[in-house]
């Protein structure tokens, strides 16, 4: 199924890594990172965030702003510790 619900007209890979990263600064306090993946549903954008505690649910409003399917892509959202981006996404 997704790839129906994720096919159709996408950005380009630019172009949505530019406005997952103004959303992330505008909106997120600590380190993030925004990279392309694939998986058994195909390739999709993440946005890395760091928390204090990757268990505790993010904010409505901040989720919100990165819906599932963005600008034609399949995003997710990936939660890590702090200083886990400098170590494994700079």
């Amino acid at each position: 199924m997704a790839n129906i619900a994720f096919s159709g007209k996408k950005a380009t890979e630019q172009e949505v890594e530019k406005a997952v990263r103004s959303i992330l600064a505008e909106n997120w306090p600590n380190a993030f990172s925004v990279t392309f993946w694939s998986d058994d549903g195909g390739r999709h954008v993440q946005a890395v965030v760091e928390c204090d505690d990757t268990n505790v649910r993010l904010d409505q409003a901040f989720v919100d702003k990165l819906p599932l399917k963005f600008m034609g892509w399949r995003l997710l959202i990936l939660k890590v510790p702090r200083g886990h981006v400098k170590v494994f996404y700079s």
